[in-house]
């Protein structure tokens, strides 16, 4: 009798087992909720205000090109779509894929497009990376910064007149121009314990500052 009694329990516990591993799937479980990516949101942007406003511009996932984006056109009052650049315009010479887009931005005449890729974590975020430029009237693509280690440049912006960039690395900050390539050295004298142009970790644990440079 102990003996039945025993095997009884075996199946029935293996029976709730069963059941409980073939639940039904329209009803919620910790499993669904924090084991798998069913119910996560779904990407928007980065997103930029163009056209003083009458305009936005965001990422979308390419058709044409797959696991890469595209950047989008929206109307601000009608919602009409466009694509303003195919994945397919941010293939680098030589290579057969599109850059991988961490974040971008226009410059101020919208003609020219900074890609953002390639990125590395500085302690919470990812603020070093390479840094590519679109020609939206040529259709050129060009990296900046090309004499620095890949992946060091950090927080390359336009000059208000489009026409050169700057950005650091390796804790100096340089101005490149866009048409010759030309790179100045605004400062030299960076180390790991004088630093140019960003913060360190206390700056970024306390005040949230990270990156340190502006443009006249």
């Amino acid at each position: 009798m102990p003996n039945k009694f025993r095997l009884f329990t075996c199946l029935l516990s293996f029976y709730v087992v069963s059941s409980f591993g073939q639940q039904d799937q329209s009803l919620l479980s910790v499993d669904r909720i924090y084991n798998s990516r069913e119910f996560s949101q779904q990407r928007f942007g980065p997103a930029r205000w163009v056209e003083g406003g009458k305009a936005y511009t965001t990422l979308e996932s390419s058709n044409s090109n797959k696991g890469s984006y595209d950047i989008i056109r929206y109307t601000t009052t009608t919602g009409e779509r466009s694509v303003l650049v195919d994945a397919a315009k941010l293939i680098p010479d030589g290579q057969n894929e599109p850059l991988k887009i961490r974040n971008y931005e226009w410059s101020n005449n919208r003609e020219l497009l900074l890609i953002f890729t390639n990125t590395k974590r500085v302690w919470r975020r990812h603020t070093r990376g390479d840094y590519w430029v679109l020609n939206l009237q040529t259709g050129s693509l060009k990296q900046v910064g090309t004499k620095f280690p890949e992946s060091s440049l950090m927080f390359t912006k336009f000059s208000p007149d489009d026409t050169r960039v700057g950005y650091v690395s390796e804790h100096n900050v340089y101005v490149e121009d866009l048409q010759t390539g030309k790179i100045n050295a605004l400062t030299t004298d960076g180390t790991t314990t004088l630093i140019n142009g960003t913060f360190d970790w206390a700056y970024e644990e306390e005040f949230g500052c990270r990156d340190g440079f502006r443009w006249s």
